[in-house]
C-alpha cells in the first residue's frame, strides 16, 4: 500500500522535483500540491494524505502555522518540514507546531525517502546537518535543567541510551555502543517514555528539546 504526501512549497520547481523523486516509486503516491498554507488545508479535506512535505517560508500562512492547523485537524497526517533553514528556532518551531521530520533542500532521493519511511514508522527524522544544530544549541545552553526535574530521575544507563536516540541510533546500534543487548535497550526506552510521558520517539526528542536535557553533559 503506498504512501499518500502532498507537497506544499511556493517554488514550483522544488514541487517538481520532488515529484521526480516519488512519481517513479509505487510506494509513494503524490496526492496534491500547493503554494502556501491554505492550498494546504484545503488539500487536506480533498485528499486522503497520509503525510506533507511542508516549506516554512511561504505567503500569507507559513509552514509552522500551516502544521499546526494540519495537526490539529488531522493529527494522524504525518508533516515532514522540507526548508533551507538550519538555524535551531526553526527547528524548534517546527517540531513544536507538531512535525515528525525536518529535512533541508539539499538531501537526496535517498534520504526523503529514508524520512518518509521513518515518519511513516510513527519515528522523528532529523536530517544529520539538523540534528547536529539540535545537540550543538543544548551543548551550549548553561541554564541546570536536567533529568532531575523528572518525577522519577533518570538512571545512568537511561541518560546514555537517551542520548543516542537524540543522536539517531537505531536500537541495533544503541546495543552495540552500548555493549547490551536489543531486549535491553527496548526495555531502557520504554522507561524512558514512562518517564517522560511520550509516546514514541518523537515525543522524547521533544521532550528532550523542550526541558533542555543533556545540556550540561
Amino acid at each position: 500500500m503506498s504512501t499518500n504526501i502532498l507537497i506544499i512549497d511556493d517554488h514550483k520547481i522544488v514541487r517538481d522535483g520532488i515529484k521526480l523523486y516519488l512519481d517513479n516509486d509505487s510506494y509513494y503516491s503524490v496526492v496534491g500540491e500547493g503554494e502556501n498554507g491554505i492550498e494546504a488545508l484545503e488539500l487536506l479535506t480533498q485528499t486522503k494524505a497520509d503525510l506533507m512535505l511542508v516549506d516554512i517560508n511561504m505567503d500569507g500562512m507559513d509552514g509552522i502555522e500551516t502544521t499546526q492547523r494540519i495537526i490539529e485537524q488531522k493529527p494522524d497526517t504525518k508533516v515532514i518540514a522540507l526548508t533551507m533553514h538550519n538555524d535551531y528556532q526553526h527547528i524548534k518551531a517546527m517540531m513544536d507546531a507538531g512535525a515528525s521530520g525536518y529535512l533541508l533542500k539539499n538531501c537526496d532521493e535517498a534520504e526523503l525517502k529514508n524520512a518518509i519511511e521513518s515518519v511513516m514508522s510513527d519515528d522523528i527524522y532529523y536530517s544529520k546537518e539538523v540534528a547536529q544544530t539540535v545537540m550543538n544549541n543544548l551543548a551550549r545552553k548553561k541554564t541546570k535543567t536536567t533529568s532531575d526535574s523528572l518525577p522519577t530521575p533518570l538512571t545512568t544507563r537511561e541518560k546514555e541510551v537517551y542520548r543516542l536516540i537524540m543522536e539517531e541510533h537505531s536500537n541495533q546500534e544503541i546495543a552495540d555502543k552500548l555493549f547490551i543487548s536489543i531486549r535491553t535497550v527496548e526495555v531502557h526506552k520504554r522507561n524512558l517514555l514512562e518517564k517522560t510521558g511520550a509516546k514514541n520517539t518523537t515525543g522524547l526528542v521533544l521532550y528532550a528539546v523542550k526541558k533542555a536535557l543533556f545540556q550540561n553533559d
